[in-house]
């Protein structure tokens, strides 16, 4: 199959437009024919066919936002989208108490002629089908972009059209009073504030009355400070015993040391050991023994070890060293009084911290039994409050005529 270029046979175009004239002009006949036979007929309808009336009115509705709630409740209210409430005033227009009360005020289900006598469930029977076709003759729709509401209606009888949309409006501002109507709202929550009172009153006396027998001020106030105290004390049982394990490896560091080497070691870090005065002493003895044992040998390459100033030098090495073992000692037994008294503290604290468990048990039991009395009151108090809110919300709703929406009647049907 080959694909014929675009500008080949340019004599097909002008021949398929002869073609079609061609047809057309051997069909004409039957064409002019359809063509008035169609115009015959609509004319023919349009006379026959009775005039149908319109009837439009426009309503102009304004959220009104509840400043008084906001004001009372302390509270920011805001405005709801558009359609959301639009909507819903569209559904109470439409709505079939709106329509019936039309109904039958208007008397719109009553024969234009007599019939027959219809049975009670005949004559409902009627009526339902006569709202059902009002319902779908009745058109509420929202003008774009605005807040107003056009409502019309259609009939053969133009003043039955205006008369029933003035009507659907009168009806619709009535109807939604009555659903907006909070007076038996307002009672609720009345009686409910009624016994929710009372059996808060009957809750908050029971708790005065446990208060007073077990002497209980405050549980939660009483749980703290005896929390507090216990956290004070364990903290500083660790801190003691943490200070009493470190001097106890220091010691005995120390005494490991003297069992080996005794006077000549180096004693590790204390309070009695850093004590100024203490290392000045132990520094200066050193000093000395150094000074000395130098002295010794550089006599001793000269003289025999029994030269007289030889021995007096061995004798001041042994006094300095028996010193320096002498201190040492009084650091370990002051290390050892300090462990001692770490001890004592350690145990002191202990027997604080349990005894401060066992009044926590005790009040952990006592706020348990106080827990069970006083169980509700927060909620009743909480349910008290919300009921109060709402009772005076459903006050305020009861005190405002218009319910919410402002309506105004832009242009009644005519």
């Amino acid at each position: 199959m080959v694909n014929a270029h675009p500008n080949q046979n340019p004599a097909m175009q002008p021949t398929s437009l002869l073609n079609f004239v061609s047809i057309l002009f051997k069909r004409k006949k039957i064409i002019l024919s359809f063509f008035f036979s169609v115009v015959l007929i609509v004319t023919i309808f349009s006379f026959i066919q009775s005039p149908i009336f319109q009837a439009n009115s426009k309503l102009l509705l304004e959220h009104d936002v509840d400043s008084e709630k906001s004001l009372l409740f302390r509270m920011t209210l805001t405005e709801p989208k558009s359609d959301d409430w639009l909507n819903s005033e569209i559904e109470i227009l439409n709505s079939y108490p709106v329509a019936a009360k039309v109904v039958e005020t208007l008397g719109l289900d009553q024969p234009e002629e007599k019939e027959p006598d219809l049975t009670k469930d005949e004559k409902t029977t009627k009526l339902q089908q006569t709202i059902r076709s009002f319902q779908k003759k009745l058109k509420v729709e929202n003008l774009p972009k605005s807040n107003v509401l056009q409502v019309s209606y259609e009939s053969e009888n133009p003043e039955l059209a205006a008369a029933v949309v003035n009507k659907v409006i009168d009806v619709y501002i009535g109807h939604r009073s009555e659903i907006s109507n909070e007076s038996d709202t307002y009672k609720f929550f009345e009686e409910q504030m009624r016994i929710s009172d009372e059996r808060l009153r009957e809750l908050e006396k029971s708790q005065a009355e446990y208060k007073e027998k077990e002497e209980v001020v405050s549980p939660e106030g009483q749980n703290e400070i005896l929390m507090s105290r216990l956290s004070d004390y364990e903290k500083s049982f660790t801190e003691v015993r943490t200070k009493r394990i470190g001097k106890e490896a220091k010691l005995a560091v120390i005494k490991q040391q003297l069992e080996k080497r005794g006077g000549d070691i180096s004693i590790p870090s204390t309070e009695s050991s850093d004590s100024p005065s203490r290392v000045a002493y132990i520094g200066k003895l050193k000093g000395d023994l150094l000074e000395m044992e130098m002295e010794r040998e550089r006599l001793l390459q000269k003289f025999t070890p029994k030269y007289q100033e030889i021995v007096n030098l061995e004798n001041e090495i042994a006094a300095t060293k028996k010193k320096i073992e002498n201190e040492i000692h009084q650091i370990v037994e002051m290390e050892d009084a300090s462990i001692r008294a770490l001890k004592a503290e350690e145990d002191a604290l202990r027997s604080s911290i349990n005894q401060i468990k066992g009044e926590l048990k005790k009040l952990t039991q006592k706020e348990y039994e106080y827990s069970q009395i006083s169980r509700g009151i927060d909620d009743n108090r909480e349910v008290y409050s919300m009921l109060l809110k709402q009772r005076e919300e459903a006050r305020i709703s009861l005190a405002k005529l218009e319910k919410g929406v402002k309506i105004k009647i832009i242009s009644p049907a005519v």
